[in-house]
């Protein structure tokens, strides 16, 4: 048991999940949800996904519901050993253009179409999921945790949650759909895209119907990058990142008006980051997030353990109690104007340093 969880408690603790789509970063969250699942003081209730955060989602409940917590870390490695495998060929090929100062594919990718970049579709993560995910253990509420994963209808641009009574094998791969990368999926007639351009992730499904409740969102995209983008793949990697940001910063304020005037709503935010760890600037640097391998996948993933072991050291008391994180603080007024004032001396006084 980690420094600072509970010995022993009155009533377990029901903790939610958000995890944030990031592509390889996702390998991040694999290692934070395979040391969580240490932890027997808490159980996962709900899980709410984008992208790589949906897949891992699928992969961590319908582990658990076929082996407990040892099915769900089978399933986890299973899926980024297959994700490396079905990878490991394309990597190889595009290497030359990869290369530091080469960077052809990526730089060519926003012009090319997705049927032109990448001709087998999205049928090897398909492929992937038939192995790992299980549809009908994910729609009996009782079999596992429940899963939400979202994703961007492409004709109105809103965000559609799939939730335990519509969820499937297309909802997950709706939900990690890069636009150029891949076709849109179709589900009942209607095109989607990646959820992280609407919400990373869906953060009301966790409260919905429970206003007294925990959610620990494991956070992949960054907040601010002093850095301005300059090439084509930076500079399209950084709107990514802002739609991703905006989308959960509206997530983020709808939460914090209901605790604050709703009676009774106590919903506790906690936040694991990628972007705050040491080795936070390999993680989120925009290749990264478009590499495959199991050396990087392995790296991450030991990243994620030891970072959700410190944080479980430091929070994980707190969990059933309170907050540990200022919502406000950290995402509400770095928004505002005076908010992004700030920021901008901050990064000029650290430019000068």
């Amino acid at each position: 048991m980690a420094k600072g969880m509970r010995s022993a408690t009155p009533a377990r603790v029901q903790l939610n999940l958000a995890l944030q789509g990031g592509g390889a970063q996702g390998a991040f969250t694999w290692g934070v949800l395979d040391r969580l699942l240490d932890e027997e003081d808490f159980d996962i209730a709900a899980i709410s996904g984008s992208s790589a955060g949906a897949l891992n989602g699928a992969a961590l409940a319908t582990g658990m519901a076929r082996g407990g917590r040892a099915g769900a870390r089978e399933h986890l490695a299973m899926l980024w050993e297959q994700v490396a495998q079905a990878g490991a060929l394309m990597t190889f090929l595009m290497l030359p253009l990869r290369k530091p100062g080469m960077g052809l594919w990526d730089d060519a990718l926003p012009i090319l179409a997705p049927c032109q970049a990448n001709p087998v579709g999205m049928a090897p993560l398909r492929f992937i999921l038939n192995t790992v995910v299980d549809e009908a253990l994910l729609r009996k509420a009782s079999a596992a945790p429940r899963l939400f994963v979202n994703a961007l209808h492409v004709q109105s641009g809103s965000c559609r949650v799939f939730g335990p009574a519509d969820i499937s094998i297309d909802a997950v791969l709706a939900s990690a759909c890069a636009p150029l990368s891949y076709q849109p999926v179709v589900i009942d007639g209607q095109a989607y895209w990646d959820g992280s351009y609407a919400a990373n992730p869906s953060l009301w499904p966790l409260y919905e119907d429970q206003l007294n409740t925990d959610i620990l969102l494991v956070e992949l995209t960054p907040l601010h990058r002093a850095e301005i983008p300059l090439s084509a793949k930076n500079i399209l990697n950084r709107i990514n990142e802002v739609a991703s940001v905006s989308g959960l910063v509206s997530e983020l304020r709808a939460l914090e008006v209901i605790n604050r005037n709703v009676p009774g709503a106590d919903i506790r935010m906690h936040v694991l980051s990628l972007p705050d760890q040491p080795a936070g600037l390999l993680g989120t640097e925009p290749s990264i997030r478009r590499t495959v391998g199991r050396v990087l996948f392995e790296m991450l993933r030991q990243d994620g353990r030891r970072a959700c072991d410190a944080w479980l050291a430091e929070h994980g008391a707190q969990l059933g109690g309170r907050s540990t994180v200022d919502v406000a603080d950290r995402y509400l007024r770095p928004h505002t104007p005076e908010g992004q004032q700030h920021l901008l001396r901050q990064w000029d006084a650290a430019a000068l340093t």
